[in-house]
């Protein structure tokens, strides 16, 4: 489950309140802000307050507060409670709380909650130009992978947009089980019709015999909300038996329970 309330060392996130309108407000008649958002304009009391309620489609909204909301950041595409490989964030600080360094621990903290529930792929953007939410990503471990041309609607008009990703770290070993070298594979090498477990697992192995190398099975190690699915194809229990082993090494919550359906 993803958590309502996150501190990080500048702040905390927590959910939006009825009296956060006000300075959200207040900062949304800001130029930058509203140069490089897609609020609407001019922004009243009245689109705050129904922003608050809304969240505006994003399944999970915080208030960036340090002694006071400072801005807003906002994550779409979890299912809410059940994750997906996959999701992408977005965020604005308030022109009075610029400057500190928020921004980019709030992305933080919010990049550590996703990978903690089982994320493997956070997705950015902004409109092209914005150098400040750039750096800010950067800043945070993100990647720019290039340019959407026209990818935006801003006030009824199409923009260019920046985007970029952070991808959570794949980095497994190789183990040795028996007969059986359980080796670390990446998801060319996974047979087609397992790529799309594979790209969900922050972990795939082959189980290969210590003499001659005669692949036998593959084990997925992929996170949900209840833990860590340690998931074989054809693999011998010895195999499994050590990539669970080295999940638990890893400090991960194992589980038994079966993936949630439709999570791949």
């Amino acid at each position: 489950m993803i958590r309502s309330t996150l501190p990080f060392a500048l702040g905390t996130l927590r959910p939006l309140q009825a009296h956060d309108a006000e300075p959200i407000a207040r900062a949304c008649a800001d130029p930058d802000i509203v140069r490089w958002t897609t609020i609407p304009q001019p922004y009243r009391a009245e689109d705050a307050e129904e922003f608050i309620r809304s969240k505006a489609g994003e399944d999970h909204v915080w208030a960036i507060d340090s002694d006071g909301l400072a801005g807003v950041i906002g994550v779409r595409n979890t299912m809410a409670t059940m994750p997906g490989p996959t999701t992408g964030v977005g965020y604005w600080v308030a022109p009075w709380a610029r400057g500190r360094g928020l921004a980019t621990g709030a992305l933080i903290a919010v990049r550590d909650e996703l990978a903690r529930v089982g994320f493997q792929r956070i997705d950015w953007e902004a409109l092209a130009g914005n150098e400040a939410s750039v750096r800010v990503a950067e800043k945070a471990g993100f990647v720019m992978e290039g340019y959407r041309r026209q990818g935006a609607v801003q006030r009824g008009r199409l923009v260019d947009v920046v985007v970029g990703s952070w991808t959570a770290p794949t980095e497994t070993t190789e183990l040795v089980a028996g007969v059986w070298q359980v080796q670390p594979v990446l998801i060319h090498d996974v047979p087609g019709d397992l790529r799309p477990m594979a790209s969900s697992a922050f972990g795939v192995w082959v189980a290969r015999t210590a003499v001659g190398g005669t692949d036998s099975g593959y084990i997925f190690a992929v996170r949900s909300v209840t833990g860590v699915h340690v998931v074989a194809v054809d693999a011998p229990q010895a195999a499994v038996d050590a990539v669970r082993r080295y999940v638990a090494v890893r400090g991960e919550l194992l589980t038994d329970e079966p993936l949630p359906p439709g999570w791949i």
